[in-house]
């Protein structure tokens, strides 16, 4: 419930920190720098002032702890109820006038006392407070629970038991995956009619039913009526939150810190701090090059620069390591794929490149299950001739999608010409534009062979076939679990298609497999200065996201 909690002297010493959960340094400052280096700071004066300031979805909370120089801070999310903040500071408030006597705090505040000296009180302090903490946490939820069953209505009255289950029955399948709040898997949702993995056969009849495809939480239609997918932002916290309980890293007691600013920052205490930095990067799989690039201009940009007020050096350069991280991230060229195909004549040509396994097949079935959202007719082409198998699960794809709403039935097709060599693959993409361009198909997606970034002769025949399908956008599917290696992976492939041509987006799939380690993101556009168009979070066709740049800072920063 509650996200930070301080008790500090109004020059800048914070005696106690708590903080249960990581909250952005620019709100933390914009809420200190707001109430407390404000004319609302007078109010603190009055011995029963209690005050609150809310800011971008949270609360602080403020009280005079001893004398007017010493102030109790609560930091939470804006909904949790007064009453629990009110009572929180309240309690801080007791412990720490039992704990120290005025004598004390007063000599500190006029620093005839060493801060040192409070250290090993202060430890005892965390252990009491935290203690009370605890049991005041644990009365509140139990007397939320007892509210909530007195007014929740029983709903085994209204909701008959039966109906998930014969539904199930009705259609054999099996549950599709569905996530939890806590981040783990939820068998739910019937799938029979979207499992297709027992039917081999090209020309067999699928007389099992079809459900539509659930499109609720996807996206929507923008005011130019295009269907835009959601942004990767909270939905994906769900995802993270079992790894951010593993991760969490217990703070070593720091009760002094200065947060006066006005600091001017040497070389020496700058560069301590963007090495710790640089080193939560690369264990966020950011590449060592990447990271090195930069914190290195962060140090350039900060050496010899003041802090601002109630800033510290290290929330100085968090700032500006988030501001960096945030320019590399954010498109430096248009990601409107949309209106670039509809303001191009027909068909437009997308190829899908990628190393082996990364989900190009996958993902590519997901840019056509957008494409059909947005009423665009879509020709998909197997030019993968090489993978056993490859053309078979282009075909189970397509007639998924062919049966996921009547209107969709005509509007999607596989162009398909058996297996074979590189000669091969020129020669399906030439015949499956003349197809495309007689049959009037808005869109070709044209899937390849998945090769090895590093080996040159799997590479080579990239550059005829940028050549002869001539498309109007390359996008490579990278993988979020692969780290390091996709820097390499970025500028080998980008270098493949030959002079003057190049990637235009990446895909990044699987990104609910990686927790917070999501430094791929960053390894790809570092090394090519392309954007990325879309993020997966799933294997079912509506598990694509948009890129939010500030949830991905965010968390490469927490």
């Amino acid at each position: 419930m509650i996200d930070q909690f301080l008790i500090f002297t109004l020059t800048g010493t914070v005696l106690y920190k708590y903080t249960p959960r990581k909250i952005s340094d620019n709100i933390v400052n914009a809420l200190i720098s707001n109430v407390l280096i404000s004319d609302s700071v007078k109010s603190l004066s009055n011995d029963s002032s209690v005050d609150t300031y809310t800011y971008n979805g949270y609360t602080l909370k403020y009280l005079r702890v001893n004398n007017p120089n010493f102030v109790s801070v609560a930091i939470f999310p804006t909904l949790t109820p007064l009453k629990y903040a009110n009572e929180l500071v309240d309690i801080s408030s007791t412990l720490f006038k039992a704990k120290f006597g005025d004598d004390i705090l007063q000599n500190l505040e006029a620093q005839q006392y060493e801060l040192n000296d409070l250290d090993e009180e202060l430890v005892k302090f965390d252990a009491i407070f935290k203690s009370k903490l605890q049991d005041y946490e644990a009365d509140l939820v139990e007397e939320q629970q007892r509210e909530k069953e007195l007014t929740t209505p029983n709903k085994r009255e209204t909701t008959p038991s039966s109906v998930s289950s014969s539904s199930m029955k009705k259609s054999g399948g099996k549950a599709l995956r569905k996530w939890g709040v806590d981040g783990s898997v939820e068998e739910a949702v019937d799938s029979g009619a979207l499992d297709f993995s027992t039917d081999s056969s090209a020309d067999q009849v699928d007389s099992r039913p079809t459900e539509k495809i659930d499109t609720d939480n996807y996206g929507q239609k923008d005011q130019s009526g295009h269907f835009l997918v959601k942004d990767l932002n909270e939905e994906i916290e769900y995802l993270l939150s079992k790894s951010k309980e593993k991760a969490e890293v217990k703070e070593q007691f720091s009760f002094f810190k200065r947060f006066t600013g006005g600091k001017t920052i040497t070389p020496e205490e700058i560069k301590k701090i963007l090495k710790q930095l640089e080193s939560q990067l690369i264990k966020k799989n950011v590449a060592p090059e990447a990271a090195k690039h930069l914190t290195s201009s962060v140090e350039k940009e900060l050496t010899g620069s003041k802090t601002k007020s109630w800033t510290s050096v290290e929330s100085t350069a968090k700032e500006a390591l988030a501001k960096a991280l945030t320019k590399i991230l954010t498109p430096g060229t248009s990601v409107n794929l949309l209106e670039d195909i509809k303001s191009n004549p027909k068909p437009y040509v997308i190829s899908v490149v990628g190393v082996n396994g990364v989900g190009k097949s996958t993902n590519l079935s997901k840019l056509a299950f957008w494409l059909l959202q947005n009423n665009l007719k879509v020709l998909i082409v197997a030019c993968d001739t090489f993978r056993s198998g490859a053309v078979e699960q282009l075909r189970v794809h397509v007639r998924n999608l062919q049966n996921s709403s009547e209107s969709t039935k005509s509007q999607i097709e596989l162009y398909e010409g058996g297996y074979g060599g590189a000669d091969l693959v020129a020669k399906i993409a030439r015949n499956a534009i003349d197809y495309a361009k007689k049959n009037e198909f808005d869109v070709i997606l044209m899937d390849t062979a998945g090769r090895r970034h590093n080996d040159a002769k799997l590479m080579s025949p990239l550059a005829s076939f940028a050549k002869a399908a001539n498309p109007n956008k390359i996008i490579m599917v990278g993988e979020a679990l692969v780290g390091t290696d996709s820097i390499e992976q970025a500028r080998n492939f980008n270098a493949a298609f030959g002079a003057g041509r190049g990637l235009d987006f990446f895909i990044i799939s699987k990104c609910d497999t990686v927790g917070g380690m999501i430094g791929t993101l960053v390894n790809m556009v570092y090394s090519t200065n392309i954007p990325i168009l879309f993020v997966g979070v799933g294997q079912t066709y509506t598990d694509l996201r948009r890129l939010s740049v500030e949830w991905a800072v965010n968390v490469l920063m927490s």
